[in-house]
């Protein structure tokens, strides 16, 4: 029993020094443990084992036979074997809460299925478990960024539970592994913090993509996955050999923007010389998805026209912006070899006129905006979007084209001018003194004009997009307004096949549950009912067995 000295201080005797041991290490094991499953070896779960370690040493000190008969298997006395198997419960509620947190079971208990992938996205996650490659999604969180970090988790689960074992989330704190954020330095700056990549043999991460996340998570994290496994199967070629727009220039009039956005949606670009193959007596490559001719500065030779017709022959597509230019040898003049063949064989051809529209035009009525856009089709869907004029097209000086109406292969218009609008003739004054009048004279006609236009030939599964402006593809005004990057992009995605490959809509969510916990908080949750509340019993069990021990 406890001994009260003279000074009426409290001497506990051995027995109790023991069965104090007994919940030092009975709670530092359950501590040690939990600290261990979640953390590692951290420093904190070698102190708690220490103490664990320095409680059972004083229960064998102290209570050596008692420690001994348990070891054996004896009876226990009643008060160490209640501490003892309540402190034993408790470690292993923490242990399986644990083990089943980390196990990832994902379960969706919503009326409405809000967090389970829509069918799309399951056929996708199919398409993962195909690859002979894992996808790694890296996330960006820093310390301050926890909550999104546990919105966004649960979608990745999703995803990373439908794959099977195939789809792997890594999340990387930019400030404690500076060095890794580096290489993501210029996404991140742009408030992009998810990327996806393919797994390599060697461990390394090849053909990465962004992935932005606005809040639409399902549909975003799919379309971008849907992108990474089309990653090489389509190879865009840039004609260089016509005095073009240079794909792989910096400067203003360069188009090294839309290169770079083809490259990082994982379209492969080179560069390739009709004149070239029309000299060497070669053909444009067979894994050539597309061909773009932008912004030509001379007329196509009967040699190279061969060239490009024995592509589309066999299913080719390109995609032509010719331009207004003050030049005898304008690319696709009204007389011209390779406008006839363009009218023979598309129904389509340029004309030698310049819209002029001043009811939809922007800093000058030369500068035409897309006034009428044809919806019907994949190129104009997303541009002229309601209530988002950045989603308009802007040209500059801008040809216009002559569709037929009665083609040899289907054809149709993608934007048109307003109604208001008329052609001017007279170029020479509109170029050399920038005076531009509507004159019936000179030959100007008052009309609805078309400037942008396709054409598809379903016997041979050729594709043509024609625009009456190259200005708009340049990198100074691309993205001004963002509709022009659009309708050149969109044009890429119908003729190489690619948009059929990203472009689904599935079920999606703008907001998380109505009453949201992270997994922050449900480890608090759990911490506090699997541990402090019951842990709290047994320290009160102890006290009251104390205080009634002196009595």
């Amino acid at each position: 029993m406890a001994l009260m000295n003279d000074r009426n201080t409290l001497q506990l005797t051995r027995g109790q020094i023991g069965q104090v041991g007994i919940l030092l290490g009975s709670l530092g094991l359950i501590f040690a443990a939990s600290s261990f499953l979640m953390n590692g070896f951290s420093t904190l779960t070698i102190v708690v084992l220490l103490v664990s370690v320095i409680g059972f040493g004083l229960w064998a000190v102290f209570l050596p036979d008692e420690f001994r008969a348990v070891l054996t298997g004896r009876q226990m006395r009643h008060s160490t074997a209640a501490i003892l198997s309540t402190a034993i419960l408790i470690g292993i509620v923490v242990a399986m809460y644990i083990i089943v947190q980390r196990a990832n079971i994902v379960g969706d208990m919503t009326i409405d299925e809000r967090f389970t992938l829509s069918a799309p996205s399951m056929e996708l996650m199919d398409a993962v478990q195909r690859n002979s490659r894992d996808i790694q999604i890296t996330a960006f969180y820093n310390a301050q960024e926890i909550e999104y970090r546990e919105v966004d988790d649960q979608y990745f689960q999703l995803f990373e539970e439908a794959s099977n074992g195939r789809l792997h989330v890594v999340y990387v704190d930019p400030d404690e592994q500076p060095a890794l954020a580096a290489a993501y330095a210029n996404a991140l700056e742009n408030g992009i913090y998810t990327f996806a990549s393919f797994i390599e043999d060697d461990g390394t991460l090849s053909n990465t993509v962004p992935v932005p996340i606005t809040g639409y998570h399902e549909q975003e994290i799919s379309q971008r996955l849907a992108v990474l496994l089309a990653a090489g199967q389509f190879t865009v070629y840039f004609e260089t050999g016509l005095d073009t727009l240079d794909p792989i220039a910096n400067q203003q009039q360069g188009m090294s923007v839309l290169n770079n956005i083809m490259r990082q949606n994982g379209l492969i670009t080179n560069a390739i010389s009709l004149a070239e193959l029309a000299a060497s007596n070669s053909n444009i490559p067979t894994d050539a998805s597309a061909l773009i001719i932008a912004q030509p500065r001379r007329q196509m030779t009967a040699g190279e026209v061969a060239v490009l017709d024995e592509y589309l022959q066999r299913g080719g597509s390109v995609f032509i912006a010719a331009d207004a230019l003050l030049t005898d040898d304008l690319f696709m003049a009204t007389d011209s070899v390779f406008n006839t063949y363009m009218w023979d064989h598309y129904g389509l051809r340029m004309s030698d006129m310049i819209v002029v529209d001043p009811a939809s035009s922007g800093e000058s009525q030369l500068s035409i905006l897309s006034a009428q856009v044809f919806t019907n089709n994949d190129i104009g869907q997303n541009i002229n979007i309601e209530n988002q004029p950045d989603t308009a097209v802007q040209f500059h000086i801008a040809r216009a084209i002559e569709v037929n109406d009665t083609p040899p292969v289907p054809n149709g218009r993608v934007i048109m001018s307003s109604p208001q609008s008329w052609g001017e003739r007279d170029w020479n004054s509109l170029f050399q003194q920038n005076q531009f009048t509507f004159d019936s004279s000179q030959g100007d006609v008052r009309d609805q004009f078309t400037t942008v236009a396709w054409a598809y030939n379903e016997d041979t599964t050729s594709k043509v997009v024609l625009v009456g402006d190259g200005d708009f593809l340049t990198n100074g005004r691309v993205q001004s307004p963002q509709g022009n990057a659009t309708l050149f992009l969109d044009s890429i995605g119908w003729m190489t096949g690619f948009t059929e490959k990203v472009e689904f809509e599935p079920r999606s969510y703008n907001a998380t549950p109505l009453v949201f916990v992270g997994g922050q908080m449900l480890d608090t949750i759990a911490f506090f009912t699997i541990v402090v509340m019951p842990g709290s019993l047994l320290l009160i069990a102890l006290a009251i067995w104390l205080r009634r021990s002196r009595q």
